[in-house]
């Protein structure tokens, strides 16, 4: 799977949420980080690079709840007519994420709340483009007050990203798995340190162990589940 990451920041340079970002991708090899620049843009490129890529994601700060102005210049010259669903259709089985930034409190973003609004809510139109365009809408990836997590929030948030960006399958707890194995197999693969090597494949070993013997259970609970409804 191939990620299109369309980053809609007017001042990315100052962004350290963008920055960081950025950097916990730094080794994915499927990932492209495309930034918008302000001016107008090459459609033809840009078409190009959507079809090129699996996943789309639009990333940005939120902006009085809506994304900055860049994004929305680029819908209105990059998403044309024909290109979303006249004659071509060129989005349709594709996939639509969004990572939003805020400084505001995950807590003010609940019916009742300082906001009173759920940011789900807030970015329903970009659900709308998704249904327009034939795309399957994935659940928006938010991220609160950066600024204020600590280091092990970070580190969970950095595993949490990278899912969202590479994992085909991140909302559940067995794709979730799938990946962190892949991850670490992939690590294994180019350790050069052979004790390094030998620890990890350990740790591997372990959680496919693991995870085969919760497979073997939730099977086993499924025949229960099945003689008891017969």
């Amino acid at each position: 799977m191939k990620t299109l990451i369309i980053v809609a920041h007017p001042n990315l340079v100052d962004s350290g949420t963008q920055k960081f970002l950025k950097t916990s991708l730094s080794k994915m090899d499927s990932v492209t980080w495309h930034v918008l620049n302000q001016g107008s843009f090459d459609v033809a490129s840009e078409q190009r690079l959507l079809r090129e890529h699996d996943r789309i994601i639009f990333q940005f700060p939120l902006y009085w709840y809506s994304a900055p102005a860049i994004l929305k210049q680029w819908e209105d010259d990059v998403l044309t007519r024909n290109f979303v669903y006249g004659t071509e259709h060129a989005l349709a089985n594709k996939e639509l994420g969004i990572v939003v930034s805020t400084g505001d409190r995950q807590k003010g973003f609940v019916a009742g709340g300082e906001e009173q609004f759920t940011l789900s809510e807030l970015l329903r139109p970009y659900q709308a483009l998704a249904y327009k365009a034939q795309m399957t809408y994935l659940q928006p990836f938010p991220i609160f007050q950066f600024a204020y997590l600590s280091e092990k929030d970070k580190q969970r948030l950095v595993a949490s990203y990278q899912q969202y960006i590479t994992n085909p399958d991140f909302e559940s707890f067995h794709g979730q798995e799938l990946w962190f194995e892949q991850q670490l197999a992939d690590k294994i693969s180019k350790t050069k340190d052979s004790s390094n090597s030998q620890k990890l494949a350990q740790i591997l070993s372990v959680i496919q162990d693991n995870r085969e013997n919760l497979e073997e259970l939730g099977w086993t609970l499924s025949m229960i589940k099945d003689d008891e409804d017969e």
